[in-house]
């Protein structure tokens, strides 16, 4: 694979006659990408000369590109140019194919672009370049996941702002503000290996997303949104708060596998905040801090995996907010990756990458994407470099180190505690309440209720004895877990009602806010239910006593009449419920 790259400037012509001669590409791929700050007064006329200009020396080249900021020239991010590289494929089996979401005259939906590239013999990457909406690239990314493992997919967001709409292009089509270009690397001899740089370091406890709508958090354990940023950081609303929460993004952990950074972008008049990407409600998130040390320490990291892979090029997206992060230091990470390397790039709005299977939308990362054609040269020099030592360490560094190492401990100890409160209150073979728990809950119940309006249920297996002389005691504890399983799957669930063992084969149920209909439908459906699931070597039946408490009476008469409903259920031949609501 050649590698060329420049930006548009007096010269630019001469230098693509030069490009032209110098590779000779004949049959090979000739693949341009032009990235076009996005404020520039006058891109689209640069643009346009740009492509005439790539074509007529490449005519069957392959252009995309789209706007952006910090695009990278030489290893520098250059805010100011239109950079342009060429990447010219030297194995003949090699191939680059595109295709467009916006392109009049072949439009495609997700499901077309999945059975193209199902469609393509040694796909091995998907490249998207987006002016799109985070929903629409959601909807996609769930569609061409169902590609093989090892297909990567990478790209990046278009960027624009209020006086700049975002774009992209491809070929020689007009610019796209809501469409898509893809790209499509495949070829036996084509290798790409991806990866993302986050840095950022999480601090304090994992706090729960309780409300949220796309990119709108509404509630964060239970509050409004922003008080996350006024009560642990003193952020304040007003015009400085992006600045401010920039330097404190949310690392959002969807579940084990699937973590993604966001930013605070405004807050709205009711508390909640506009983040710059979707964050789901019910995730988790962390508030993280942006240590340069650190960074750096990920991105050496990084350069020594991409260098054992000995790539021929590698492609940088870099997000503009990482850009702000970094101030005049901002071109320190891609002048550390692309050392020795020959790169291109740009900074975007969201950064776009599959990992465990899932394409995701990034945001404050920077993700990588190395190529080569060929097996990897065995002449790489790899040779880690020693970072600063910890006596170096910032004093912001060692107070997180300080949060995070008593916010673990306090955590620590809350789940222990958890555990010693679960296994207080709870049966060791069922799982259940147990009775001392299950008991105490009935007296609160009447206490906090404002009705007094409960029932309980009690029931036991029928003939139990019976079965552990029988079949033996292993069978007879196979037989309580069955029934609990029962119950806290299909009985716990229902709202206001909770399930205990009352000791031996014997459990209570307790139901509130409910009707004498409603208890007596419950209990028959427990007898009935329990009966079809008998165990394999015993038919199981239940018999059922249920009650409603008296206003006037006191809660362990009710207690005492649900037990004494139950024997009379025996008493009239098991296998059946016993009632008294009066």
């Amino acid at each position: 694979m050649l590698f060329r790259q420049t930006s548009f400037n007096d010269t630019f012509h001469n230098t693509m006659k030069q490009w032209a001669t110098d590779i000779l590409y004949g049959d090979n791929v000739a693949f341009f990408h032009i990235f076009v700050p996005y404020n520039l007064d006058d891109k689209k006329k640069d643009l346009d000369e740009v492509r005439q200009i790539i074509r007529k020396e490449f005519p069957k080249a392959t252009i995309v590109g789209c706007s952006a900021t910090g695009d990278i020239l030489g290893g520098k991010l250059n805010d100011d140019e239109l950079v342009i590289t060429a990447m010219i494929f030297e194995e003949a089996s090699s191939y680059v194919n595109i295709i467009t979401t916006y392109d009049t005259a072949n439009t495609y939906n997700a499901d077309t672009v999945l059975a193209y590239a199902k469609s393509l013999p040694n796909l091995k990457g998907i490249e998207l370049l987006t002016a799109s909406t985070y929903q629409r690239l959601e909807e996609a990314g769930a569609i061409v996941d169902a590609l093989p493992e090892d297909v990567n997919i990478f790209g990046g967001v278009a960027v624009g702002d209020e006086d700049h709409q975002a774009y992209v292009f491809a070929n020689d089509y007009d610019c796209s503000t809501t469409g898509s270009v893809i790209v499509f690397y495949g070829g036996p001899d084509l290798h790409i290996l991806t990866n993302r740089m986050f840095g950022w370091k999480p601090i304090g406890y994992p706090l729960q997303v309780t409300h949220s709508e796309g990119d709108i958090v509404y509630e964060i354990d239970g509050k409004p949104a922003y008080d996350v940023y006024e009560h642990y950081l003193h952020i304040e609303k007003g015009h400085s708060f992006f600045y401010d929460a920039l330097e404190f993004p949310m690392q959002v952990q969807v579940d084990k596998e699937t973590k993604y950074i966001r930013h605070a972008k405004s807050v709205n008049p009711d508390g909640s905040i506009v983040m710059s990407s979707n964050v789901p409600q019910g995730s988790y998130i962390h508030l993280t801090y942006g240590d340069p040390r650190r960074i750096i320490r990920h991105t050496k990291q990084t350069e020594l995996t991409i260098r054992e892979f000995s790539p021929q090029m590698i492609y940088i997206i870099n997000c503009m907010g990482r850009k702000l992060f970094w101030g005049d230091k901002a071109g320190i990470e891609i002048g550390e990756i692309s050392k020795n390397l020959k790169s291109m790039g740009f900074s975007a709005l969201g950064e776009i990458m599959r990992s465990n299977k899932l394409t995701l939308l990034n945001n404050l990362s920077v993700v990588t994407v190395a190529m080569r054609e060929g097996d990897a040269r065995n002449d790489a020099v790899i040779a880690e470099e020693h970072t600063e030592q910890d006596s170096n360490m910032p004093i912001t560094a060692r107070l997180a180190i300080f949060i995070n190492t008593i916010t673990e401990e306090l955590m620590d100890k809350n789940a222990q505690l958890s555990e010693m409160l679960y296994k207080a209150s709870h049966d060791a073979l069922t799982n259940l309440l147990n009775r001392g728990a299950i008991e105490r809950n009935i007296y609160e119940i009447n206490d906090t209720c404002d009705t007094k309006n409960w029932y309980l249920l009690m029931f036991d297996i029928d003939d139990f004895k019976q079965v552990n002389d029988t079949y033996g005691h292993a069978e007879g504890d196979m037989i309580l877990k069955a029934v609990s399983s029962y119950l806290l799957e299909n009985v716990c669930t229902i709202p206001n009602v909770q399930a205990g063992r009352w000791g031996g084969e014997e459990f209570m149920i307790l139901l509130s806010n409910s009707s004498d209909d409603d208890a007596y439908k419950l209990a028959e459906c427990i007898c009935s239910q329990i009966k079809k699931k008998s165990a394999s070597h015993a038919q199981i039946t239940i018999s059922i006593g249920v009650t409603k408490h008296h206003e006037s009476e006191k809660v362990a008469d009710t207690i005492n009449r649900v037990d004494e409903l139950l024997y009379k259920a025996k008493e009239l031949g098991k296998n059946q419920v016993s009632c008294e609501f009066i």
